[in-house]
């Protein structure tokens, strides 16, 4: 028995020694690994965090879309360059309304609806896009009269300048425009379409409002139009795309 109680205790001696020299070792490395005091401070930034859209950070608009990583905000459009003279002209005659709303100054036709991209089909997407309109000439869009326009989401009212082409190619490139759009699985343009530069718009499904101002403003606008002859036409030489914060420009013929 004396022997086997010399086996136990020398086992036993032998396993503390054993875990005095693994704690040791162990107190060593996180010593020697120890994480700057600056840094255990730092707040850290989740990869995936949410974002949420507050519409009182744009004027109470609201986005039609979830925000989502990966999903870029994409719109097909024609960038229309005017003169000062029309600027003052919708400032003045919207200021006289004494219409509650915002004025919009970034002139622009949409041969789209707002779209959602994937990231990865970005780059392939814009050399198609560019493929497709080197295919047409270059056109003149004419202005005509002042319309109203809701979107679908009946969140917001516009006031819209009404444009038309001669030759039919806004329709035809619409149409073009589609068929590409179809390859991504993206939406077509609207059905009813009404090519249109947005002037004005307001909160909220106001069209019943705004409707008795029309004859107004298409008088005015008549009028100011038979003086200033050179605003009655956008000359479209290129088409544009926003990509997210990126803006594409693609030539005409």
């Amino acid at each position: 028995m004396a022997g086997l109680d010399l086996i136990k205790t020398y086992s036993s001696d032998s396993e503390d020694e054993h875990d005095e020299k693994k704690k040791s070792n162990k107190d060593k490395i996180v010593n020697r690994l120890a994480i700057p005091t600056s840094i255990l401070s730092w707040e850290g930034v989740i990869y995936h965090e949410e974002m949420i859209d507050d519409p009182l950070n744009h004027d109470g608009r609201k986005r039609s879309f979830k925000h989502e990583r990966g999903n870029w905000a994409t719109l097909i459009y024609i960038n229309c360059i005017t003169s000062d003279c029309l600027h003052t002209w919708i400032n003045s005659v919207l200021n006289e309304l004494s219409i509650q709303g915002n004025i919009i100054f970034n002139f622009h036709i949409s041969l789209s609806r707002t779209l959602v991209l994937k990231f990865h089909w970005i780059e392939s997407f814009v050399e198609d896009l560019k493929l497709l309109c080197h295919k047409f000439n270059k056109f003149v869009i004419q202005l005509t009269d002042v319309k109203v326009y809701c979107n679908e989401e009946k969140t917001r009212t516009f006031l819209g300048i009404y444009c038309q082409d001669k030759d039919g190619t806004l329709k035809h490139l619409t149409k073009v425009l589609d068929g590409l759009l179809a390859e991504y699985q993206l939406p077509s343009f609207y059905k009813d379409t009404s090519y249109h530069i947005s002037i004005f718009w307001c909160l909220g499904d106001q069209r019943a409002h705004l409707q008795k101002f029309l004859p107004f403003l298409t008088c005015n606008l008549n009028k100011f139009l038979a003086e200033n002859t050179e605003d009655s036409f956008i000359y479209v030489n290129e088409i544009q795309c926003k990509i997210g914060n990126k803006c594409y420009m693609f030539e005409l013929r």
